[in-house]
């Protein structure tokens, strides 16, 4: 009988152990299995991000095309951006008599042709409500307001 009952013993202690080694091996799985379903909805959520970013990342890249035949263009027309400089223009809203205005606008834009205005705001206007942009000067005419922001480029060697 210590035999039989031995034998069981043993046989209930295997079968103790091949079901904790079991249950240890399903809660591991269960765990992976977790993790691999987190794991995936991040990459889900990854992958819906960078598809948002995708239009983006095309008109950049389509800008980086654009600027090389830029640069081309320039290269091949002989233009040395090395030899311009630049200079900040500010003038805040006035008012200005055409002449002023003429002379002014002369500066700015340069009389050779060989100077570039770049505004980044520009506004002109008649005070004289009966007076046009682009008409003679009147008796009563008081001139323009004036106002401009911007970068003058202008070349570093005179032509």
């Amino acid at each position: 009988m210590n035999s039989a009952r031995r034998n069981r013993l043993v046989m209930l202690g295997v079968a103790t152990a091949c079901m904790v080694v079991a249950s240890w091996y399903a809660f591991h799985s269960v765990t992976q299995l977790k993790n691999a379903r987190a794991s995936h909805a991040a990459a889900r959520s990854e992958l819906s991000n960078l598809r948002a970013l995708m239009p983006t990342v095309e008109q950049h890249e389509r800008y980086a095309q654009e600027q090389a035949k830029i640069a081309q263009m320039v290269e091949q027309s002989g233009f040395d951006p090395a030899s311009w400089t630049n200079r900040k223009v500010q003038r805040p809203a006035s008012i200005v008599p055409r002449a002023e205005a003429e002379a002014l606008l002369q500066q700015q834009i340069g009389v050779s042709a060989y100077q570039w205005f770049a505004a980044d705001h520009f506004d002109v206007a008649v005070i004289t409500p009966t007076a046009g942009l682009f008409s003679p000067a009147q008796k009563d005419d008081r001139g323009f307001s004036l106002e401009m922001t911007g970068v003058v480029y202008f070349p570093m060697v005179s032509r």
